[in-house]
């Protein structure tokens, strides 16, 4: 892993704690320790601050889709390429709906909707994306079809004034219609004037709106009489990008830290992949055969920023890692520590920095817990609030949830029952990640042959249901014990890490859309291991 081996030797002989009983709550590393950290590692730095990143809903019709688009990715593509070159600010597409080659391919573009259609789903949609910003392109089925014209713009008010309903604070980005749209000119002008005037009305309400003017697309930049091609897209995208600039630069939207945390790697070996520190990017954390965990901090890994030792951060409380898990139980950003008992209790401590760098916090029991196989349990953030949740995984395969309200004696559980029948009833092949970047974890398994499929999670069935996603790696090993799936570059989708379980190195291949719908990128060896007593 590049670091610094006289460095790792002495701190192992130096710093070594005491061993202390394993039921005991977890203590602070020695003196030692921290002096040892001070003197040699100046350079481990505190959690580093996330670039603010802006939950966008795209939202429309097929426009929205990317119909058109020799990929479907609308504008949203482009659009992400223009966002890509600053650095005050990301974006995260979310929506119920998937589409396009790009690492973010959630909208929630609807072919052929009205708006009366879009109006009729909104009220779920805002509740399960929990959009800072919407980008509302909506109308031209209403005027192509001539559905009640002169009413479209009363319409289009409802939809939006409901989006502040269902979100208050929500920043709403309105663009026109294209008015070079062939046969309906004057159509488009008229109701993009209309259009022009809610902004002003919702923000004399106080709302935040913002509307703008379309391009005047040739005739070149149109895939037919509706849709523009790959080209049009691309000045759509350029007329939204400074608006999209001023709700963030206005305070309007100023972004939240992602919280994805809460979704464990997957693999119950010696390494494991955690965000510890709260800054977006997953860690690597070992578990020794004494139970001790020991942490480095992830800067970009090797020949990408490297890491930063962070050390023992807890003797732990068994030395079966199998009942180990790291995933952010309370919602700051930070994985806990979560114990699964051998009668199938779960006992949580809060990570406040681990030892020698603000400590933990024991909650004590949180659950009675299901089941005392420690290898049919998972947690992850099913429903997408920051909070790892309680996933049962039955016999035959079936998928059981109950939501995290702070567990016992702490606001209990909601217990979902169960949101999926499953694809394997080997629970070592599932992996549960957030691949699409809205929060939630998506249901991933890995097949005989290495292969990893995916459904996108919406809610679960009797929820939301679940978007197949199809296979979205060929796989490098038909070993699951290896493969991890963690946020490694921070930027809210899962990436596929390989791990070697002899030298505990590890191979990265970040998320970009996955096979079909975009690629992998491969990062290389970001880790060339460290041994684990």
């Amino acid at each position: 892993m590049s670091f610094p081996a006289r460095f790792v030797s002495f701190l192992s002989r130096a710093a070594r704690p005491q061993r202390l009983p394993r039921q005991a709550a977890f203590t602070a590393l020695t003196a030692v320790a921290a002096v040892v950290l001070a003197l040699l590692a100046p350079g481990v730095a505190a959690a580093q601050t996330a670039v603010p990143q802006l939950r966008v809903m795209p939202l429309g019709d097929s426009i929205t889709w990317g119909v058109g688009s020799a990929t479907t990715s609308s504008y949203r593509a482009p659009l992400a390429g223009l966002v890509a070159q600053q650095s005050q600010y990301t974006v995260q597409y979310v929506g119920s709906q998937s589409s396009g080659t790009l690492a973010d391919q959630a909208n929630e573009g609807h072919s052929g909707y009205v708006i009366s259609q879009i109006r009729d789903g909104i009220d779920g949609w805002m509740s399960a994306a929990r959009p800072d910003v919407v980008i509302l392109h909506i109308g031209i089925n209403d005027l192509s079809r001539g559905v009640d014209v002169a009413n479209a713009p009363a319409r289009l008010a409802d939809l939006v004034n409901r989006i502040y309903t269902d979100r208050p604070g929500t920043s709403v980005i309105m663009l026109g219609l294209i008015p070079t749209t062939p046969n309906l000119g004057s159509q488009v002008a008229t109701y993009n004037a209309a259009a022009q005037q809610l902004q002003g009305t919702e923000q004399g309400a106080g709302q935040k709106f913002l509307y703008v003017d379309p391009p005047a697309l040739t005739s070149a930049e149109f895939s037919d009489t509706l849709h523009p091609n790959d080209a049009g897209y691309a000045r759509m995208a350029q007329a939204i990008y400074p608006a999209l600039n001023q709700v963030f630069s206005s305070g309007w939207a100023t972004g939240e830290h992602q919280l994805d945390a809460g979704t464990e790697s997957g693999t119950t070996g010696k390494v494991r992949w955690a965000d510890f520190d709260g800054d977006g990017k997953a860690d690597y954390i070992t578990i020794a055969s004494s139970g001790a965990v020991s942490v480095y901090l992830n800067r970009g890994g090797d020949g990408h920023g490297g890491w930063s030792v962070l050390g023992q951060v807890t003797p732990g409380q068994t030395t079966d890692a199998s009942r180990v898990r790291f995933a952010d139980f309370d919602g700051d950003g930070r994985a806990d520590y979560i114990l699964l008992g051998t009668n199938g209790s779960v006992t949580v401590f809060l990570n406040r920095g681990g030892d020698g760098h603000g400590g933990w916090l024991p909650l004590g029991q949180v659950s009675t817990g299901q089941t005392s196989d420690a290898t049919h349990v998972k947690f992850a953030d099913f429903d997408g609030d920051g909070r790892t949740d309680y996933v049962l995984l039955g016999s035959g395969g079936a998928v059981s949830v109950w939501l995290n309200r702070g567990g016992d004696g702490s606001g209990g559980w909601s217990p979902l029952g169960q949101v999926a029948t499953g694809q394997t009833a080997d629970p070592g092949q599932v992996r549960f990640a957030d691949l699409d970047g809205d929060g939630r974890a998506d249901y991933t398994w890995i097949s005989s042959t290495g292969a990893v499929s995916a459904y996108l999670n919406r809610g679960g069935d009797g929820y939301g249901g679940w978007l197949g996603g199809g296979q979205v790696a060929s796989g490098l090993t038909t070993d699951a014990t290896q493969v991890s799936m963690a946020d490694f570059t921070g930027d809210g989708n899962a990436d596929y890490v390989v791990g070697d379980n002899t030298t505990n190195a590890a191979t990265v291949y970040s998320w970009a859309g996955g096979d079909g719908s975009g690629a992998w990128i491969d990062l290389g060896a970001i880790a060339s291991g460290v041994t684990i007593g």
